[in-house]
């Protein structure tokens, strides 16, 4: 027998709908604390990511930022036009990966305080729920 399903139960409920809720919410202030360097969140993580160097290729970095592979298209270019990455070798075959430049380097350590700032007042926010919380974000990103 199926169950009625309500439109306040979908509201109260969904964890798509909370979750993509949070995230818009979640980068908005991110964006805002690093608007002083002239970065979003999308743009910082993936210098991160760069900067970390364990994707080989596009699509391996794609895969690890949970990514369609033309969004990170678009924003690696955008990020090579600033300078701020550029292409290097790989080391597997054609592969091609990325590397943040000198200048790319400059920004993300003038942003690294902005995102920390950021990050405490999330962390302060959520006060002691944030471990549990950040289980569960794991969690849901792990569900693959």
């Amino acid at each position: 027998m199926s169950q009625t399903v309500t439109e306040k139960e979908v509201r109260e409920n969904c964890a798509a709908l909370r979750t993509r809720m949070a995230a818009r919410k979640l980068t908005r202030a991110y964006d805002k604390a690093l608007r002083p360097v002239g970065l979003k969140i999308t743009q910082f993580t993936l210098l991160i990511a760069v900067e970390e160097g364990s994707a080989k290729s596009l699509t391996a970095l794609a895969d690890m930022l949970a990514l369609e592979r033309s969004s990170l298209v678009r924003n690696v270019k955008l990020l090579e036009d600033e300078g701020l990455i550029e292409a290097a070798p790989s080391g597997e075959g054609r592969s091609l990966g990325l590397r943040l430049t000198r200048a790319g380097r400059r920004k993300l350590t003038q942003a690294l305080p902005l995102w920390r700032k950021a990050q405490d007042e999330v962390e302060g926010a959520l006060g002691p729920n944030w471990p549990s919380v950040k289980k569960s974000l794991h969690q849901l990103i792990a569900m693959g």
